[in-house]
């Protein structure tokens, strides 16, 4: 009788735990060209950003060749050596007709806590941009920091993601 209830509770804690990993799967492939989603990051050699060395990106996975609108996500992982609260940053999208966007990425509270999420050495956080964009394929992205200092200790990687407005 022992036996056959050990039996259930473990055949219970598969079916429990294939249920939980199938909902927190992703269904499809995201910025494969299948479909209007985009995402580019540049890692930092010796976990520091140069200012002379800005990222710069290509959008070549998005499906449509015409303009997709949606908003674009900002992506930074540093160190606890990072010496700032904030980190600000230029993003140009469009080099050949726009003025960059300039933002203030918040990366601390005011008691010094760091705002983003992880474990280890590392705490990556991840904020919106504040208005619609609109990508294209081909279309070349520029994403630099502009803090008073020439090369940013503590910075690992910075990068984009752009979820297309119809899956928003």
């Amino acid at each position: 009788m022992r036996l056959h209830s050990l039996r259930a509770m473990a055949c219970g804690f598969v079916a429990a735990l294939l249920t939980v990993c199938a909902a927190c799967s992703v269904d499809g492939h995201h910025g494969n060209g299948d479909d209007n989603y985009y995402s580019a990051f540049g890692t930092m050699s010796d976990a520091a950003w140069a200012y002379a060395r800005p990222l710069n990106f290509t959008v070549d996975t998005l499906r449509d060749a015409g303009p997709v609108e949606g908003k674009l996500l900002l992506t930074v992982r540093h160190t606890a050596g990072y010496e700032y609260a904030n980190l600000w940053l230029e993003l140009t999208t469009d080099l050949d007709h726009s003025a960059p966007d300039t933002i203030n990425l918040r990366l601390a509270d005011d008691y010094g806590r760091w705002l983003g999420k992880g474990s280890g050495p590392s705490v990556q956080i991840v904020d919106t941009l504040a208005r619609p964009v609109s990508l294209r394929r081909g279309q070349r992205l520029r994403l630099r920091h502009i803090m008073r200092t020439d090369s940013l200790q503590g910075i690992e990687l910075a990068g984009i993601t752009f979820i297309p407005a119809s899956q928003e």
